[in-house]
């Protein structure tokens, strides 16, 4: 049964900016100056029929959340396909959803690169995926109570739930203004980039020569059961300049910050082995745009 009412209050501990945060294509473009980026493609998938398996069955109106889910998806994805899973014998109808943003580079150092003495040093300018917290605007309202409760468990978390703490979920639904708010400004960029996937898509689709480092769908495909699949940021700005979303002066600039970026993280000297020969292998590439 849902929890009438629910608390919540962060202390900012920090302990939440524990990893590298995903964000839409736009606030990638926003954030160059800040975060080292790759490009994303990862692959969700549904059942056609709420058949009592997802993982949102446990919330009281779980058809409800299924929908809603489907919704989201919906809204967020570059696009979807047909697909027969077969699963203890029995086949079903799922859709799968191709899902294209931006992840920061993880230097495996276990905090987030904009963390400065415990503190985020980009409050202002955080992207959805901190301002939703713990509510991510891609997770479904309807199961937000359960989301709050697992969260609020999480080891060395340090969040205040107590009676003074602010009501944030009443009746299953998120009442804090601010949280509600971001999670519709955020569903209204990620539509707004919806030019800029569908962009991405039709190169991904066209012969490998011709993709200049893009993935094809069937690497996808293939990839996902070990992870996402990252390339170059470097190509969603080329195919923004091509597609006529930026301009080529914008591009340029965004490439100058990405190298800045990146010789701050290897200024910092915080990353491991893999994630230092990504930097490098990065700012290799970058730098010879730069010089075009």
């Amino acid at each position: 049964m849902t929890t009438p009412i629910q608390r919540f209050a962060c202390t900012q501990c920090g302990k939440c900016c524990n990893r590298s945060p995903e964000v839409e294509l736009s606030e990638a473009a926003a954030l160059a100056d800040t975060f080292v980026f790759r490009l994303m493609f990862c692959l969700f998938s549904l059942p056609d029929r709420l058949n009592g398996c997802t993982a949102d069955a446990k919330q009281a109106n779980a058809s409800e959340a299924f929908y809603e889910r489907k919704r989201l998806l919906n809204a967020i994805a570059a696009s979807k396909s047909s697909k027969k899973v077969t699963r203890r014998g029995k086949t079903a109808d799922y859709t799968q959803y191709l899902i294209i943003s931006a992840l920061t580079l993880d230097g495996g150092s276990g905090t987030c690169s904009a963390l400065t003495g415990g503190r985020c040093s980009i409050y202002e300018r955080r992207p959805f995926a901190c301002r939703t917290a713990p509510f991510h605007y891609s997770r479904v309202e309807a199961a937000t109570a359960i989301y709050l409760e697992e969260f609020v468990r999480t080891p060395g978390y340090s969040c205040d739930t107590g009676g003074t703490a602010p009501v944030v979920i009443e009746g299953g639904r998120i009442v804090d203004k601010d949280v509600h708010q971001a999670r519709v400004d955020a569903l209204a960029l990620a539509e707004r980039d919806e030019s800029w996937r569908r962009a991405i898509l039709r190169q991904m689709r066209l012969p490998s020569w011709n993709n200049a480092g893009l993935p094809n769908l069937q690497e996808v495909e293939a990839n996902a059961p070990f992870g996402a699949t990252t390339t170059s940021m470097r190509i969603a700005w080329q195919v923004a300049v091509e597609a006529g979303l930026m301009n080529h002066e914008e591009s340029t600039r965004l490439i100058e910050s990405q190298v800045a970026a990146i010789e701050r993280e290897l200024v910092a000297g915080r990353c491991v082995q893999d994630a230092h020969r990504t930097l490098l292998d990065m700012r290799a590439e970058y730098r010879s745009l730069a010089s075009c």
